[in-house]
Formats: C-alpha cells, sequence, structure tokens
C-alpha cells in the first residue's frame, strides 16, 4: 500500500465494566464516531474493553471465536466510520483454550489477528500464550504494529515490528495504576528506540474487584515526546502525525538504519566473547597503569 502523509491517530480510554458487553460497546461506539467525525482514522481501544478486564471473573463464559460479536459489532463501526480499529479481547482457540488476543479491524470489515505471548502475573493461569509476539497489518492508513500491555515493556518484540515494517504502534492495555511511572517510560521509550508513533490505550478505574487501572492512554511521537495524555477520565484523545517525521525521527537516531547496515546484533560464541574480551583489556590496560 502507498504510505499516506500522515497518520491519523487516536486512543480511546474506557472503564469497562464486567460482562456488560453491551454498554461497553456502545460506549466505545460513541467515541470512535465523535473521533471519526474528527477525522481520525486510526484508533485504539483498550485490552478487553468489551468484556471488562477482571481474571477473577469466569473468563471462559466471556471468550468468544472471530468472527463473533466483538468483532462483527467492530467491524460495523469500522466500515461506517472508515477507520482502522485495534484492541485485544478474549479469544476461543481451536483447542478450546483462551486467548488474549489482538484485533485489528479495517476499514472493509476485514480481520487481523494475534495473540499475546508475553502473559503478566495472573494471566499466564488462564491464558494460553501464543507462538509469537506482536501483529504486523498494512492498512491504507498506516502499517500498524500491535503489542498487548505487558508486551510493550519487551523491546525485542517492537523492534521486531518496526523491522517488519511498522509505522504506528497500537498498545491495546489493562496496565495497572501501581506501575504508572512504567507505563509513562516504556511509551515514550519505545517511541525513540524506534522512530514509530506509539498509541497506547488503556483501561481507567476498575473492572468488578480488581486492581485499579493506570488511565493516561498516550500518543508518542517518533522522537519520544509526548503529543496527547489523558488522565484517569473516561474519554478519547487524538493526534496528526506526519510521515516525514518519521523519517526524519530514523535519520535523526538512525537505530534502525545501523542494525540494517550491520546485520543486526550478533550471537558471539564463547570462544569469541573470549577473543573480544582479552582484545579489550589489551586496549585498555595501557590507559590504567
Amino acid at each position: 500500500m502507498t504510505a499516506p502523509a500522515t497518520f491519523d491517530v487516536a486512543v480511546v480510554q474506557t472503564n469497562s465494566t464486567t460482562g456488560a458487553w453491551q454498554a461497553n460497546i456502545d460506549s466505545a461506539a460513541e467515541q470512535v464516531r465523535a473521533l471519526a467525525a474528527s477525522g481520525s482514522k486510526i484508533i485504539v481501544l483498550p485490552e478487553l474493553f468489551a468484556t471488562g478486564y477482571d481474571l477473577d471473573t469466569d473468563m471462559d463464559a466471556l471468550a468468544e471465536s472471530v468472527p463473533g460479536r466483538t468483532s462483527e459489532a467492530l467491524s460495523a463501526l469500522a466500515v461506517e466510520t472508515d477507520t482502522v480499529l485495534v484492541t485485544a479481547i478474549v479469544f476461543r482457540l481451536p483447542d478450546g483454550g483462551l486467548s488474549d488476543s489482538s484485533l485489528v479491524v479495517s476499514p472493509d470489515g476485514s480481520f487481523a489477528l494475534g495473540h499475546k505471548r508475553f502473559l503478566w502475573g495472573g494471566e499466564k493461569s488462564v491464558f494460553t500464550p501464543g507462538p509469537e509476539s506482536g501483529l504486523v497489518v498494512p492498512t491504507p492508513f498506516g502499517t500498524i504494529g500491535v503489542v498487548i500491555c505487558y508486551e510493550a515493556g519487551f523491546p525485542e518484540a517492537v523492534r521486531d515490528l518496526a523491522q517488519r515494517g511498522a509505522d504506528v504502534i497500537a498498545v491495546p492495555s489493562a496496565f495497572g495504576h501501581v506501575r504508572l511511572h512504567v507505563w509513562k517510560l516504556l511509551t515514550r521509550s519505545r517511541a525513540l528506540e524506534n522512530g514509530v508513533v506509539v498509541a497506547a490505550a488503556g483501561l481507567t478505574g476498575r473492572s468488578g474487584d480488581g486492581p485499579r487501572f493506570a488511565g493516561h492512554s498516550v500518543i508518542v511521537d517518533p522522537q519520544g515526546r509526548t503529543i496527547v495524555e489523558m488522565d484517569e477520565s473516561v474519554g478519547a484523545v487524538a493526534a496528526v502525525v506526519t510521515r516525514r517525521s518519521v523519517l526524519d525521527a530514523r535519520d535523526a537516531v538512525p537505530y534502525l538504519k545501523d542494525l540494517a547496515r550491520l546485520g543486526g546484533i550478533d550471537n558471539h560464541t564463547e570462544n569469541d566473547v573470549t577473543q573480544d574480551t582479552n582484545e579489550r583489556d589489551r586496549d585498555v590496560r595501557p590507559a590504567i597503569r
């Protein structure tokens, strides 16, 4: 696809009620329609916004296939608003297990699905880890890479998406408030390291009796500067980032180019490491006598 001149990105922040699927969908749809009317094209919704994120509830009862009720509702909404919608859902795997799965819905109503590999805390007892982290989806409005919540803390996972062509990293999340400082740091770091736009949408408040969520949904430019950031209110924010700014950021701090030029990070053998250490020691010895 031809790369767009701008990335018109938005994040929606919700306080989702566990099990109140229709109310959660209706609330998010209202935000999406308003954002689309203002020109947003890539809209990121929080992790499990449709069902609420509460690992103490019966997650098995909330699981669905694709197509399923959430994907079909978002498909109709994406077609109606001519937008790309990104979120994560409780997905039933073919073997009957559950996955926390990323879902990207394109303006033609089609789906792309990924599966969260790096699971946080109690998620390990509920979900099956995916075979790989991250999802890359070319869309008319830019190539989108998706990591879910905790996965954004793995620089390798986001770097892989950037190297596979992602211009925008979408991060649907249910991030804990106790680690708000981590959220603020990692969203900016992943943008700077890769010269990408980061659009991170989180839950706010609580789902059921679970932990307090961080909120603070944010859009970060490709030089790691925060463009817009929410507090803990329900709502949405949007930003327009030029493709030129992405290219300029990758020129200014050429991490991706230097990795490509040098063939990536080498894996040294034990002999290589010993030889490198000896060479380094020989170089510095005269300086410390």
